[in-house]
């Protein structure tokens, strides 16, 4: 566990929410979509930012914390929450846009599956993704990404243009076919494993 001129460090250069045990609310930050995942973090921290996200990952590094990150929570084997560690919780970072003419969409880490939805029909297009509107974007398309488009369209991830995500290191970086292209390679085969993406297009 990180000490507590660690922890002071990380509180003063953290914009987003921390909860810890016996802080009101705690509960209710903890709790997943699976009734059946009961796990109590050390710390559920809400990142604003990029630099709020490598803040939190620098934090869990120096004090050897297990991280666990969560976007809309729906892990069906629970990996969006740990015991004893710290949950980055992606929630404070939605939001998705549509270029009606380029037609990317750019969706930030803690974005939902609704939000891009409708984002993309706003501008009369689709984007092959899930069925639950309130899955996480970020965990269906580094998990695959299967959905009702995908016999036309492929899956998710097969559509993903690159990522903007934050490493173990703490570095935030970019990755495509034209920037890091072996770790785009990575993540659209071994998902969530190289670091924690605060961005997709």
């Amino acid at each position: 566990m990180a000490d507590a001129a660690a922890a002071s460090r990380f509180a003063e250069a953290f914009s987003g929410q921390i909860v810890q045990r016996g802080d009101p609310g705690y509960d209710d930050a903890r709790v997943v979509w699976n009734g059946m995942i009961d796990r109590y973090p050390a710390l559920v921290v809400r990142p604003e930012s990029p630099g709020d996200v490598a803040a939190a990952v620098r934090f869990a590094r120096e004090g050897e914390l297990p991280i666990a990150v969560r976007s809309g929570g729906h892990s069906i084997p629970g990996l969006s929450t740990c015991d004893d560690g710290i949950v980055i919780d992606l929630s404070r970072m939605t939001g998705a846009t549509v270029d009606a003419s380029e037609r990317p969409a750019w969706v930030n880490g803690g974005a939902l599956l609704g939000e891009l939805d409708q984002a993309a029909q706003a501008v009369g297009l689709v984007c092959p993704v899930g069925v639950v509107s309130h899955t996480g974007v970020a965990g269906l398309t580094l998990g695959g990404g299967m959905g009702r488009l995908q016999r036309k369209h492929g899956l998710t991830i097969d559509n993903l243009l690159g990522v903007e995500l934050v490493t173990a290191d703490g570095r935030h970086v970019r990755a495509s076919e034209d920037e890091e292209p072996e770790l785009f390679w990575g993540l659209r085969g071994a998902g969530a494993n190289f670091g924690i993406v605060t961005a997709f297009r």
